[in-house]
């Protein structure tokens, strides 16, 4: 498959992602790619691939998280058109947006730019200069290919906009109901975040500004595991499974706390938590956020209350923090079991296929 201009590709759990990213972008020999992403695990991960399939990262093509390439490219090359002289140290990360901060105060008194403006002051910078930022990108790349497209909020959306109408050929791949991340806090676009960029991508493409793809078919989720994912976001297209194997404990379990040790000893899944407050009875486990695009044989997931009421009344507007949900779920290949304490849940140890 070629890699068109402005295409993005929605793209279920499982289904091959950053696969897809690597192979294509190495049959681009003769042109120069960015390959960016939010997250430095899954720039890690993108690294690895790229290692794993060629033995190395092609000179052509770089790996560049998304803020150090704004840092790079957008920022420190035009900061004295908005009229700031000093050069910008780095980026001081937010957690939390603050109510303090002006339209234009964009720095720290340490010369960092706040992680909350970066996308704002690239984009105002490009606006102020008339495209200049814009117009040296397309002198160096040919194909800008953005990973978990999900995680992209606020003015990463402008900058988007700005990229589909260059000369650059932009790829962006991701899972909407992936959406754990977010790279700012801003309240631009607010109505598009998370699972809802996917309502801005069906703008983008009612206006012939992108081309949709999509992939529903997971490569590492079995049936069932494929059906309950499902259910957590029925308005996204049903995943269909292409895992076909038979482990003889398949499929998706409640289990009670007074097993949880007997659980592990049989099955050694690998556990998975909502935070690191989270207890886990003394077994290591792995922030789901942090467990994204991972793949693992069999999980065994300690839910929030709001997970617990979902397997109870298969509510989805109980269900709280779904892309976590779904992330967590999705991981398995073959078992996916959460940690309970009502007895009810469990109906004498049957799969509780959602």
């Amino acid at each position: 498959m070629q890699l068109n201009k402005n295409k993005a590709i929605i793209a279920c759990a499982g289904s091959g992602k950053t696969t897809y990213i690597v192979e294509e972008a190495l049959k681009l020999k003769d042109q120069k790619i960015l390959v960016t992403t939010y997250t430095n695990e899954n720039l890690d991960q993108i690294k690895a691939f790229f290692i794993e399939k060629a033995g190395c990262i092609p000179p052509n093509i770089t790996v560049q998280s998304w803020f150090s390439f704004l840092l790079q490219e957008g920022v420190r090359p035009y900061q004295n058109q908005m009229e700031y002289q000093q050069r910008v140290r780095t980026i001081f990360f937010q957690i939390k947006k603050s109510r303090y901060h002006k339209k234009d105060n964009y720095f720290t008194s340490a010369n960092d730019i706040y992680s909350n403006k970066v996308s704002e002051f690239v984009y105002e910078c490009d606006r102020k200069t008339e495209g200049r930022i814009i117009k040296r990108l397309e002198k160096i790349y040919s194909y800008i290919v953005i990973d978990e497209l999900q995680d992209f909020a606020g003015y990463d959306l402008n900058l988007l906009e700005i990229f589909f109408n260059s000369k650059i050929n932009i790829v962006a791949v991701g899972d909407p109901r992936q959406a754990t991340f977010s790279t700012n806090t801003s309240q631009k676009y607010k109505q598009y975040r998370r699972s809802n960029i996917f309502l801005w991508l069906k703008e983008k493409e009612q206006n012939n500004e992108i081309e949709i793809e999509e992939n529903n078919e997971s490569h590492r989720c079995n049936r069932d595991i494929c059906d309950f994912a499902s259910n957590i976001f029925p308005d996204f297209p049903k995943m269909f499974s292409k895992n076909s194997k038979l482990t003889g404990h398949d499929g998706i379990f409640c289990i009670h706390i007074d097993g949880v040790d007997n659980y592990i000893e049989n099955y050694n899944p690998i556990i998975l938590k909502y935070s690191k407050t989270t207890n886990t009875f003394g077994f290591h486990g792995i922030n789901i956020g942090l467990a994204k695009g991972r793949t693992y044989k069999r999980v065994l997931i300690f839910p929030t209350k709001p997970m617990l009421e979902y397997l109870k009344t298969k509510d989805t507007s109980k269900a709280g923090d779904k892309s976590k949900l779904y992330v967590a779920v999705t991981r398995a290949k073959y078992s996916v079991a959460f940690v309970v304490g009502n007895k009810s849940l469990i109906k004498n140890g049957e799969n509780k296929n959602g």
